[in-house]
């Protein structure tokens, strides 16, 4: 991401396949997380539906973008200056059901530290989020709420 660029509200994490088939039901201005680069053929088709879709487009690396689970991981990103952070899991999910979901209070109090750039992640959608939007979270983003 560029620096002042407005960070997308919606989010895509994209794991393994059927990348571009999720992106095609992202709103117009959503973004997609990369954990790992799709093969060159599917991410020119997934910079071409970028284009004409107004999606943002984020390869998950140190400096650019990171997933988080703590106050730890938080403070490291932070102070890397990170402008893309996701703290995971706000509820059970299904890409990870062993991990144990962050204790509501304790994610608004690490939205707060985040100065209200966080991204909530782990068993998402859009009305999940609506219940933890006033904790302090910009956006939310899922795995498994887009196919």
């Amino acid at each position: 991401m560029r620096r002042r660029q407005s960070i997308p509200a919606k989010w895509l994490i994209a794991i393994d396949g059927g990348t571009l088939e999720a992106a095609r039901r992202l709103p117009c201005g959503s973004g997609v997380l990369l954990v790992d680069l799709p093969r060159a053929g599917e991410m020119r088709e997934l910079r071409n539906l970028a284009r004409r879709r107004n999606l943002v487009l984020v390869l998950e690396q140190p400096r650019a973008a990171v997933r988080v689970h703590g106050s730890r991981e938080l403070r490291r990103a932070m102070l890397a200056r990170t402008p893309l952070i996701l703290l995971s899991p706000l509820f059970r999910t299904s890409s990870h059901p062993d991990w144990k979901p962050i204790p509501r209070m304790r994610a608004g109090a690490l939205a707060r530290l985040g100065r209200r750039r966080l991204i909530a992640l782990g068993g998402m959608d859009a009305k999940r989020y609506a219940a933890i939007a006033p904790l302090g979270f910009v956006g939310w983003a899922g795995i498994s709420a887009w196919k």
